[in-house]
């Protein structure tokens, strides 16, 4: 484990770090009240993105799943290392569960999304508790590292299949954010005693929150562009401001037999 180069932090108002892992960023550097104010302030960028993503996709109509994975986005912004840990994992199980959505249909047995869905929250539950006793680092960075993959292997099928030149390029934003981000992570999960030698911290964890807030924005909204082609419904990507993009749906269910009902 990485281990903090400030051996004389300032003290402030919440006392000494507490958490498994204490960033590169100095803490109570700019403010008495904020142990580490960078990191903080990039934090709201999943609660304004998880926030709006699940604005638009309650007025769209979509169904309740992809409401989840964008309140799991905002909770992830709320929380400290442990509290935004945990929901990172409840999140990306829902993400799991958005991608593997055909597969799992075709299960050849009743009601099986059913019991998908109570093997991940099963997986969720369990992962909370032990997590909540034994604080543990690395077995969390490992796991949430398997299920990425297996996202990022699905979402590929996905990706080669849809028409839209826009939704592709959702995709290619939700992947390459992941990306640089993780390099970002990298850099100051093991390189903090060189960019403390820096004329200016970089301040990579809090540029980790501003790109993986954008991944996990843009990997729901492409998710739910081919949604609404397994459902043969007429959506388009429409983009909002900065490069953030959003889906607008024509026709929303008014009296559709394909209303989606599930989860």
């Amino acid at each position: 484990m990485r281990v903090s180069t400030n051996t004389n932090p300032p003290l402030g108002f919440w006392g000494p770090p507490t958490s498994t892992i204490d960033w590169c960023e100095i803490n109570y550097e700019h403010s008495y009240y904020i142990a580490e104010f960078w990191n903080t302030l990039s934090n709201s960028l999943f609660v304004i993105l998880g926030l709006y993503g699940l604005y638009r996709s309650i007025k769209m109509g979509f169904e309740p799943r992809f409401h989840l994975q964008f309140i799991g986005v905002m909770v992830t912004g709320f929380g400290y290392q442990q509290c935004d840990e945990t929901p990172m994992v409840w999140s990306i199980l829902v993400w799991i569960y958005i991608v593997y959505d055909n597969e799992i249909k075709q299960l050849p047995f009743k009601h099986a999304d059913n019991y998908v869905l109570a093997f991940l929250t099963t997986i969720g539950a369990i992962f909370t508790v032990v997590h909540a006793i034994y604080r543990f680092t690395t077995v969390f960075q490992v796991f949430f590292g398997i299920l990425a993959v297996l996202g990022a292997g699905r979402l590929c099928v996905h990706y080669s299949e849809a028409k839209d030149p826009r939704a592709r390029a959702v995709a290619r934003s939700y992947v390459t954010s992941s990306l640089i981000g993780f390099a970002f992570w990298i850099m100051d999960y093991h390189y903090c005693h060189v960019l403390r030698g820096l004329p200016v911290n970089p301040q990579g964890h809090a540029w980790w929150h501003i790109f993986m807030g954008i991944s996990t924005y843009h990997g729901p909204i492409f998710m739910q562009y081919v949604r609404m082609e397994q459902l043969k419904k007429k959506a388009c990507i429409h983009q909002t401001c900065m490069g953030i993009q959003t889906i607008i749906v024509e026709n929303k269910w008014p009296d559709s037999p394909k209303k989606p009902k599930t989860l």
